[in-house]
């Protein structure tokens, strides 16, 4: 029994160990999280530019060298005016070209098009996300969906004296802070 780790920290990379090699997330870089945006904006604008590249052409054309910058500036500006459910479920709109946030799977295998355009979603995970804009403090696992976060996970093992209700109470005190920014902006 002494190669039994019951540490929490072995508990976090053994779920992001399994979303890696088994659940077709890749590993993200918990560095590259931009917390006054809360969003990770290298694979969001690469998802863009890969599943819509007509509507990304025609962007870059409008605001060229700048429009990696506009195009993450325009989703943050609509979530927070609507939601980021809303934004998740019917896109965003600059100049009239529509974007969309993420693409659904498909009903069917059909139509070739829409298993391309999901098959273009980028799933990953980071391990102890800096959230906090005033503090170091960090969240176990976040799953994030093409660059936004979309699961946070604060982890307890039981074999360390910590549960569920250790877990409740952090993430209502201390942790769950940076997942209402977005919402406390737009009411």
């Amino acid at each position: 029994m002494d190669d039994f780790d019951v540490r929490e920290k072995r508990f976090e990379q053994d779920i992001a160990d399994y979303l890696t090699t088994q659940g077709g997330y890749t590993v993200g870089d918990p560095r590259a999280f931009d917390r006054k945006l809360a969003l990770d904006t290298t694979p969001f604008v690469q998802f863009i530019q890969e599943s819509q590249p007509r509507q990304w052409e025609r962007f870059r054309k409008i605001y060229g060298s700048d429009s990696e910058k506009q195009i993450v500036s325009r989703f943050c500006r609509e979530v927070h005016q609507t939601h980021l459910l809303h934004v998740l479920r019917h896109g965003f709109t600059d100049r009239g070209i529509k974007f969309r946030a993420v693409f659904w799977k498909p009903e069917t295998s059909l139509n070739d098009t829409t298993q391309e355009q999901y098959s273009a979603n980028i799933f990953h995970c980071a391990r102890q996300l800096h959230y906090s804009l005033t503090n170091e403090n960090s969240v176990d696992i976040v799953l994030f969906l093409n660059g936004i976060p979309v699961v946070s996970m604060e982890l307890k093992c039981q074999f360390t004296g910590q549960d569920t209700t250790n877990a409740i109470q952090q993430y209502k005190f201390t942790r769950g802070s940076w997942t209402c920014r977005r919402q406390r902006k737009s009411r």
